[in-house]
């Protein structure tokens, strides 16, 4: 009877042995996946920033380009290159009369 607790107590100081570094091994693993999965929220955290970043842009690019498109068809009327003779060439319509005053140095 005494040779097999002497063995038993062998077998269990082996099995605690062994049981011991399953559990660091394990402990060791939840430490890594722990700072990892930490690591991993921040740069998902950074990402969200930078998508409603993103987003915020493409809506204030897309209502340039609906100003451009604007622009665009007001540049193709009538009204605009009237302006533009007007006030870049100094044209006038052949019934119009110009008045200048004596202080304008154009």
């Amino acid at each position: 009877m005494k040779k097999r607790t002497v063995k038993k107590k062998k077998i269990i100081r082996t099995n605690r042995g062994a049981f011991l570094s399953v559990a660091v091994i394990v402990l060791i693993l939840v430490g890594v996946l722990s700072y990892r999965c930490v690591s991993l929220y921040q740069k998902n955290q950074e990402y969200v920033a930078q998508k409603a970043e993103l987003e915020a842009e493409l809506t204030k690019e897309q209502e340039r380009s609906e100003e451009l498109k604007e622009y665009e068809s007001y540049v193709g009327t009538d009204d605009y290159i009237i302006r533009m003779a007007r006030e870049k060439l100094g044209l006038v319509f052949k019934d119009e009369t110009v008045f200048r005053s004596e202080d304008s140095e154009e």
